[in-house]
């Protein structure tokens, strides 16, 4: 009995199926419904942005206070100490 190392495997070629072809209306749709959903995407952006500005503002507002009175702060302090040491 002889014994070969290899076994010999016929390849039967498979029918595929064609995929169903998209239309023009299902793209249309499709696209449709996307542009709804960015449209309030965008808004929705939009709108966390304005709000983002206006809190910069408000943080920018607290902060030119907090400049101001810390400034003027020293500049009492220093005038304090000038009338102390030099005001004989």
């Amino acid at each position: 009995m002889l014994s070969y190392p290899f076994i010999l495997v016929l390849q039967i070629p498979q029918t595929r199926k064609m995929a169903s072809r998209t239309t023009v209306q299902s793209v249309a749709s499709d696209l449709k419904s996307h542009e709804a959903k960015c449209e309030e995407r965008w808004k929705t952006i939009f709108r966390e942005t304005a709000e983002i500005k206006q809190e910069m503002n408000d943080l920018n507002k607290t902060l030119r206070i907090a400049m101001f009175g810390t400034f003027g702060f020293i500049g009492t302090l220093l005038i304090a100490f000038v009338t102390i040491f030099f005001g004989n």
